[in-house]
């Protein structure tokens, strides 16, 4: 039986915000944060670090047995990935699914162990991602001239700014632009000015007439910065800083795969209901998310928003496939 066979009409459906709905799901398992740190993380009641600690300590065997040669973070904000994955995982878990999701498995299409493990993966890297915030944040300050600084983000500003005028139809630009908007710390910093001198060469044409922002030099100077900082901080880089960026890295991957398997059966059961809407890749996922606001000009302490659930989630509709 196909998966638009059968979809019972009983049940109204009320269209909610793209990428909203899985997110609106953990957020109801979640508790409220508390006040921001100063590290530019939101505060987490200790009920969800001990869940999340627990989690990575069960996914810490395969992280372990990964090797870290070629692995590379991904240039998206990890702690929104791994909520918009919990909240995947939750859903995909409702008993109305579970024996449709059993049958797929059985048949060979779907690995059953991928999509049971999204959940324990997904808190295992918003762990990874947490520590290394925690750990970096008494150290990068102290490491970079307040000059320094004040040039990167005056540089990254600028060129957020020209591209974000000129690449707004270009639908992977927009999300790559998103994530250099989120996060904080100077590593973030570093790593925002490489992406805009990558984006500045491969837009080049669509940008450099542009009479306000740019500059052309601001390729090569976005470059050097982030070298510079790059080379500072890993002069006073610690053995937990570095523990804790391959930590990151191993989850980071982990958690992509795993999702994608989740994305698979979730767009195939849903396949004529919005499924990449319901179904978002991580990436256009957490463009959409609520994001931590990023310092400007040598403001090395951001503030985190409070990200607010929104209203209950509607109940998707039931798609036979037996």
């Amino acid at each position: 039986m196909q998966p638009h066979d059968h979809v019972p009409e009983s049940r109204p459906f009320r269209a909610r915000p793209r990428h909203s709905r899985w997110r609106d799901l953990v957020l109801a398992f979640m508790s409220k944060p508390k006040s921001p740190k100063k590290s530019g993380t939101p505060a987490v009641e200790p009920t969800q670090i001990h869940i999340a600690e627990a989690a990575f300590q069960r996914v810490k065997p395969d992280l372990d047995a990964m090797p870290l040669a070629g692995l590379e973070t991904p240039r998206i904000d990890l702690q929104a990935a791994a909520v918009q994955a919990i909240g995947v995982a939750k859903a995909l878990s409702a008993p109305e699914l579970r024996q449709r999701i059993a049958a797929i498995a059985a048949a060979g299409a779907l690995d059953a162990a991928l999509l049971e493990g999204l959940e324990s993966v997904a808190w295992a890297t918003w762990f990874a991602r947490h520590k290394l915030l925690l750990t970096s944040a008494t150290h990068s300050g102290a490491a970079l001239p307040p000059s320094l600084v004040e040039r990167a983000y005056e540089t990254r500003a600028r060129m957020l700014k020209t591209l974000e005028y000129h690449l707004d139809g270009d639908a992977e630009a927009t999300a790559q632009l998103a994530h250099l908007r989120a996060g904080s710390g100077h590593l973030d910093l570093a790593n925002d000015l490489s992406a805009a001198a990558d984006m500045y060469r491969k837009h080049r044409q669509a940008i450099k007439d542009d009479k306000r922002n740019f500059r052309g030099e601001d390729e090569t100077e976005a470059s050097a910065l982030a070298e510079q900082i790059l080379r500072l901080l890993g002069a006073t880089t610690t053995p937990d800083q570095t523990l804790w960026k391959g930590y990151q890295a191993r989850t980071a991957k982990l958690l992509f795969r795993h999702y994608d398997e989740a994305v698979r059966v979730g767009r195939f059961l849903f396949y004529y209901d919005d499924p990449e809407g319901r179904f978002p890749n991580l990436y256009t996922a957490t463009r959409s998310a609520p994001a931590s606001p990023r310092p400007e000009k040598g403001d090395t302490k951001p503030d985190a928003g409070t990200v607010k659930p929104e209203a209950a989630p509607v109940v998707p509709p039931v798609i036979s496939i037996a």
